[in-house]
């Protein structure tokens, strides 16, 4: 018998071995691998990089396009349930580049608010043309002044009352209010003697909402929550009536819903006779740095009021701004203000007889104001605020009611201690045309003190002068207020502010 071929040996071992082999490659390839991987990524990162710059379109710039419509609200002392001897408002559009013959392509429309006859000139102004409106004194309503097309870029409007006994008596003069978010007034009162009147404009379409914060000496506090302001119509909420015996206060408006304009009208009174109106500048926002104007030279009572609305204590350092220079003055050169609350510092003597800005630098943001007390008899009362920048014309109301031309005063200001700066002075008549023009440069960290009576450019024309338009020269910081006298007994005063001529329109990508 033929024994059985045996059969072949099983493949089993070889894939072994050669699954053995494999492994160790294997093992050898994962000393490798990680390179290769690094590299690997390293590479398609830098595609992608690389792609994305190619492939990524730039961020579409916004542009600036012309104005197309101003909304100005002008406040009423009989809103505010006083009464007034006089009052007028002034309105205009300086020229920033477009022809008389554009006027046709603008409207204007001034009624009063919540309702009234219009006062709308029944002739549309062209650019540059300044025009008074008056009203009643015994029924002055807050009047809402709209322009569009292109009487809107730069548009300007202002308020001048002579204010009763009653209403403290003296002159108010301010520029009308344009509407916002959130708007700042230091150095309100709320006591028998010294009272101020909130008044919350609504010029738009639908309804508002606000909220009131008030800073004091005994911290803050809400007294207006939810406020509701309905379309075109004004809310008046009198501070001692919503926060009695508060005293110095700063006060805080601030839209959750829709725009307002505001305005406060300070009165007072001394043994229950008159002693001076005003209104109220709109302040800065609060800031770490500040330069405030004007505190008046030959007053009686000088103070500079600060609002610290910060949960810190504010170290806030002061300097005088003079025409001399930035320097400060012993036991005037420091305060600190408490957490969420207003301090009152008198001006020392030393400074009575100059007109000057006051430079704050603090730790932590505040708000500031200065009041001056005329010396006459009855007293008057005028106050500086924070000054914004101007870059662009700022427009001074001259041809109104209560405003003395021979007594207005221009201080201005270079808030760069290490540059000078150069603004020009044109003075308008009411048809737009231009009477004089004075170029001046401010001394870096210094202040020019331009009064209308001493520009002997100006000398016979000076009555026939409707408004002035300072502009910035060139280089510099600038800012600057305008001060108001009628002997000693109607003082007013404002800061000055750019208005605007062009709005921003963010950049859009296209669609696909």
């Amino acid at each position: 018998m033929t024994s059985p071929t045996p059969p072949p040996p099983p493949r089993r071992s070889h894939r072994l071995r050669e699954r053995g082999r494999s492994v160790s490659t294997a093992t050898g390839g994962w000393k490798i691998a990680p390179l290769v991987l690094v590299l690997i990524a390293a590479c398609l990162i830098a595609w992608s990089t690389t792609r994305g710059a190619e492939s990524a379109a730039p961020p579409p710039a916004a542009t600036q396009l012309p104005l197309g419509r101003s909304d100005l609200t002008c406040p009423s002392v009989d809103t505010a349930k006083l009464k007034a001897d006089r009052t007028g408002i002034g309105f205009t559009t300086p020229s920033t580049g477009a022809a008389k013959s554009d006027a046709g392509k603008g409207t204007v429309e001034v009624t009063p608010i919540p309702h009234g006859d219009s006062l709308t000139p029944k002739r549309t102004p062209a650019v540059g043309d300044w025009e008074v409106v008056s009203q009643d004194a015994d029924a002055a309503k807050t009047v809402f002044v709209s322009t569009t097309g292109s009487l809107a870029a730069g548009s300007s409007a202002f308020t001048a009352t002579s204010a009763t006994d009653e209403a403290g008596s003296g002159a108010a003069v301010g520029a009308c209010a344009r509407p916002g978010r959130e708007a700042w007034f230091v150095g309100a009162g709320s006591s028998i003697d010294h009272a101020s009147t909130l008044l919350v404009s609504n010029p738009g379409d639908t309804e508002a909402i606000a909220d009131v914060t008030l800073l004091s000496r005994n911290g803050s506090s809400n007294p207006v929550s939810g406020m509701v302001v309905k379309p075109r119509h004004v809310v008046r909420i009198g501070l001692a009536e919503v926060a009695a015996g508060e005293g110095e206060v700063a006060v805080r408006v601030a839209a959750s819903q829709g725009q307002v304009a505001t305005a406060v009208l300070d009165t007072w009174t001394a043994t229950l006779q008159p002693a001076g109106t005003e209104w109220v500048p709109t302040a800065q926002a609060p800031a770490t740095s500040l330069t405030v104007s004007p505190l008046i030279g030959g007053a009686d009572r000088r103070a500079l009021i600060v609002g610290n609305p910060s949960d810190r204590t504010a170290s806030v350092k002061i300097q005088v701004v003079g025409p001399d220079g930035t320097f400060p003055v012993a036991k005037f050169e420091d305060i600190s203000v408490d957490p969420e609350s207003v301090k009152l510092v008198d001006v020392p003597s030393s400074l009575d007889k100059q007109t000057v800005a006051l430079k704050l630098d603090s730790d932590q943001p505040v708000v500031a104001s200065v009041r001056s007390i005329s010396p006459g008899s009855p007293a008057d009362v005028a106050y500086g605020t924070s000054l914004p920048e101007i870059s662009g014309p700022a427009v001074v109301p001259v041809d109104l009611p209560t405003v003395d031309a021979s007594g207005l005063r221009l201080l201005v200001s270079s808030a760069d201690p290490s540059q000078e700066a150069k603004f020009t002075v044109t003075a308008h008549s009411a048809s737009g045309s231009s009477l004089t023009e004075k170029s001046e440069t401010v001394p870096a960290g210094s202040v020019v003190d331009w009064q209308a009576d001493s520009q002997r450019d100006l000398g016979a024309k000076l009555s026939k002068v409707a408004y002035l338009v300072v502009r910035p020269d060139g280089g510099g910081q600038l800012l600057a207020s305008a001060t108001y006298a009628s002997g000693d007994s109607a003082w007013a005063a404002m800061p000055l502010a750019e208005a605007p001529v062009t709005v921003t329109a963010p950049g859009v990508y296209p669609l696909g």
